[in-house]
């Protein structure tokens, strides 16, 4: 049994929905169609950008990044990203924001969506994290 990453939805229109990675991959967050998972059809998106934020997933490890949103990215209520009001979208995506780890545990929210951030972690997955973490 490998690691998981598992997300949540627990505010929003699509609350009770559960997103399972169990490989490494990357997913983009928001209202484009496009968008891995996307949050078109939310009620009151307007506070989601086109192409908000991504996770960048290696399970048991996960990071997001926002990706120059109008309206920011927030962790446990902290709020990450966000572009000047003056800066298109395109250019903001360059500026170097940093992508920022999460744990378990943690609430990821995108506009009005609230995502609850759990990771299903196998013995032989813990020994992979503890190593990365000596890494660091």
């Amino acid at each position: 049994m490998s690691a998981k990453v598992i997300l949540t939805v627990t505010h929003g229109s699509l609350k009770g929905k559960t997103f399972v990675f169990p490989e490494a991959t990357r997913c983009t967050i928001g209202r484009s169609g496009d968008c891995e998972l996307s949050l078109l059809h939310e009620p009151g998106n307007a506070d989601v950008s086109r192409r908000h934020c991504v996770l960048e997933i290696d399970p048991p490890l996960v990071r997001v990044r926002d990706l120059g949103s109008l309206n920011g990215t927030y962790v446990n209520g902290e709020k990450i990203g966000q572009r000047p009001p003056f800066l298109p979208a395109e250019d903001a995506r360059h500026e170097g924001l940093e992508a920022r780890p999460l744990r378990p545990g943690d609430l990821l929210q995108v506009g009005r969506v609230v995502f609850f951030v759990g990771v299903v972690n196998p013995p032989e997955a813990e020994e992979k994290t503890a190593y990365l973490s000596e890494l660091a």
